[in-house]
């Protein structure tokens, strides 16, 4: 590919001018800049316009395309110059001067920590931005010949995967940046080969024209081969320090105490040797997904970490500092972390890391992330703070330790802390708390709803911080599938605050980590490795309007409504929070002895009907006499839930209510037919403001698939459904008959 910014004959691009001409490239662009030319003097308008960005978002300059009528194409550049005379400015048809900035700097401080695709132009980075939202996609300016222009330096510290063009020029490109991407401190560096069959010239943007899934892409980005940083100048700087040491370790040297049997001084351990040897008590083992672990004595405990940790590297760190009163270089840390990671994969023991709660022999176990790292250990008997447990716990940094638990005190000392609006709420409350408190699932969905000023959040806060405390305990909206896993792979409770709505890919994730389900992502801090989590975490929710509209999710759920707080009622954060670090241990004793109590009566708890979440029903049940509650009060609690949010999904859904309507009306004896017959009948029923609405069936396809997800909903309203898929596929929906 030849370069896209050479002079165009009969163009009007012109050289900067020189320094003494008192001109020079402005960059970041001011607000008060005039516009960038909307053409060419020349070439007329661009065909396609790309804005480069500064890490904070200022525009920097421009990258246009020009299709000419021969079918072929050009790339002219657009930034703007500054006299700084006069203070004249005008756009010009230039680039920056070197070194040039990188098209994405944006992105890159927007995800520090995300992998890095390198593209060859900016239109296939746009596509491998698209294609790959787990990564952040940039490119050079000025074409395949100009990447030495370019200033590499954001990429030091980062994991590179080289994406060029299938042709030579694309190979050639690939070669520099990966000789320039390693130069800037690049943690890694990996090429991809074309697929097979691929035509000349094929990039990212013709994989997205192609069709191509994320999944496909991410295992084209898995078969990258790493790029050696021993390029031809590494090569030579290498083989010359080599060849340094080589002779300064045959010139004799001696007067230091340190010397050879020949009179020479004697070189000092390599550093990966040093930590290696730091490392011969620690307990190396793995998970089931293969991520390696360490166990090691400090300060009279045990603790353990992945190794991919920064807790570990900084533990390793200051072991080599306490022992040799230096600080280790960041290729040793590596080396010596590769050595150890090979060693818990092929030589550790299989384990179960556990996060905040674990169980082993009957017995449930509780993290207190304590510095002293004690749990308590429930049983049939009571409970414990006990110093070593039989199960692996593991922490991410954004655990915080919860209240050491106090004897003796009952769950009445909850009630002045919570707002809820009718017994059973409670009683579904402290149900959820003691079940989220054991390692097993499935766990239902805590729904807190209420009007402004019924201390949603507050309780949310209040909730977490007596099952899994955390740095943030309460947050936002997750981006998508990815954020929401990362958020449970580090913390045992997921608390989100504040939702407007609840959409749709958010209820499948949040139904999939309730009852447990599989999320498959790029392995953190590699390239080409997945982790596919089966995973089952307690959350919890709170939001003004129905957060339960979708039934899968609905199922799945606890609502707990919240009355107002009265004026009379209402205290200072201070007070109340100042009273709650008073009371909080004494709470979590009375969890804890209701979950002793669950785990002694389970084995003989027997329910006459298994609702949804049967497991929870099961076990709450079982704990009913920790709590003080009467035999049942909690399944009549439970029984009475879902009628109330039933009736708010429902109605809720223009579906739903529209299959009503259309029964009740025109079909009192029931309605059969075909999905594209029930949708015409809907539609000429339906006004069209409703028809228009997102959450309205286009299809007969899709509207199949809607009666099948509203299913229970219509049940619950008093509706038979039924699909039959033998032959023609009807749908029949009646009201159920009632003796």
């Amino acid at each position: 590919m030849n370069d896209p910014f050479a002079p165009l004959g009969g163009g009007s691009s012109r050289a900067p001018k020189k320094k003494d001409d008192g001109w020079r490239c402005v960059a970041p662009v001011p607000d008060d800049a005039p516009p960038p030319p909307e053409a060419h003097p020349s070439l007329g308008k661009p065909s396609g316009r790309w804005f480069y960005a500064d890490a904070e978002g200022r525009l920097l300059g421009l990258t246009n395309r020009f299709d000419a009528a021969d079918g072929s194409k050009q790339f002219r550049p657009s930034t703007l110059w500054e006299r700084q005379r006069g203070h004249r400015r005008e756009w010009r048809w230039e680039a920056w001067p070197a070194p040039r900035p990188l098209y994405g700097l944006d992105r890159l401080a927007e995800r520090p920590k995300a992998p890095v695709v390198v593209t060859e132009g900016e239109k296939a980075a746009d596509a491998a931005g698209r294609l790959l939202p787990g990564r952040v996609v940039v490119t050079s300016p000025n074409g395949s010949k100009s990447a030495s222009k370019a200033d590499w330096s954001p990429l030091a510290g980062r994991r590179v995967v080289i994406w060029p063009d299938a042709d030579a020029p694309g190979a050639a490109y690939a070669e520099e940046v990966a000789r320039l991407a390693a130069e800037a401190g690049a943690s890694s560096v990996a090429v991809l080969a074309p697929p097979e069959g691929a035509a000349e010239g094929w990039d990212a943007a013709d994989a997205e024209a192609e069709g191509w899934t994320t999944a496909r892409v991410e295992e084209l980005i898995a078969s990258a081969r790493s790029a050696a940083p021993r390029t031809a100048s590494v090569v030579s700087l290498a083989d010359a320090r080599a060849e340094k040491d080589k002779k300064r370790s045959k010139k004799p040297k001696g007067g230091d105490g340190e010397e050879s049997g020949s009179g020479g001084r004697q070189r000092r351990p390599a550093q990966r040797d040093q930590l290696m040897s730091l490392c011969t008590f620690v307990d190396l083992w793995h998970d089931e997904a293969g991520e390696c672990y360490a166990t090691f004595p400090v300060n009279g405990h045990r603790e353990s970490w992945s190794l991919s940790s920064k807790a570990f590297r900084r533990w390793l760190s200051v072991r080599s500092y306490e022992e040799t009163g230096l600080a280790p270089g960041g290729q040793a840390l590596d080396d010596t972390l590769r050595v150890l990671e090979a060693r818990a994969y092929s030589e550790g023991p299989e384990r179960v890391p556990c996060l905040r709660v674990g169980e082993m022999g009957g017995r449930a176990y509780v993290d207190l992330v304590d510095t002293a790292w004690r749990s308590v250990e429930i049983d049939g008997e009571g409970w414990r703070v006990v110093d070593r447990t039989p199960v692996a716990f593991v922490r991410s940094g954004q655990m915080r330790p919860l209240d050491e638990p106090e004897p003796g005190y009952g769950i009445e000392e909850l009630r002045r802390f919570v707002n809820t609006d009718r017994e059973e709420d409670f009683v579904l409350l402290v149900s959820w708390l003691v079940v989220a408190l054991r390692s097993r699932g499935p766990y239902p969905v805590l729904v807190f709803s209420g009007e402004q000023g019924t201390g949603k959040s507050t309780i949310s806060r209040l909730v977490r911080s007596l099952v899994d405390p955390n740095a943030a305990p309460i947050r936002a909206v997750p981006k998508d599938d990815r954020d929401l896993v990362i958020g449970a792979v580090n913390s045992h409770v997921i608390a989100l605050d504040n939702l407007s709505s609840v959409p749709a890919w958010l209820s499948d994730a949040l139904c999939r980590l309730s009852t447990g389900g599989g999320f498959a992502t790029r392995a953190l801090t590699t390239d080409r490795d997945e982790n596919v989590m089966q995973a089952m975490r307690p959350i919890a929710l709170n939001g003004i309007p129905s957060l339960t509209e979708r039934p899968d999710l609905a199922s799945r759920a606890v609502t707990v409504r919240l009355r107002p707080i009265t004026e009379a009622e209402r205290r200072t954060e201070q007070e109340f929070w100042d009273d709650w670090s008073t009371t909080a241990p004494r709470i979590l004793g009375a969890l804890f002895d209701a979950l002793s109590t669950g785990l002694r009566r389970l084995p003989s708890v027997k329910l006459d009907r298994s609702p949804r979440m049967a497991d929870f029903a099961r076990f709450a049940t079982a704990c009913e006499p920790g709590f003080g509650f009467e035999a049942g009060a909690f399944l009549a609690a439970y029984q009475s839930n879902p009628a109330d949010t039933n009736e708010t999904t429902f109605e809720a859904d223009p579906v739903a209510v529209a299959i009503r309507d259309l029964i009740r009306a025109d079909y009192p004896t029931g309605w059969n037919g075909t999905p594209t017959e029930l949708l015409a009948a809907l539609n000429l029923r339906t006004g069209e403001s409703i028809k228009r609405l997102k959450l309205w069936p286009p299809t007969a396809a899709s509207l199949g698939n809607r009666v099948d997800r509203l299913a229970p909903v219509l049940r619950a309203q008093g509706f038979t459904v039924e699909r039959r898929h033998s032959g023609t596929r009807t749908i029949s929906i009646g009201p159920t008959l009632r003796t």
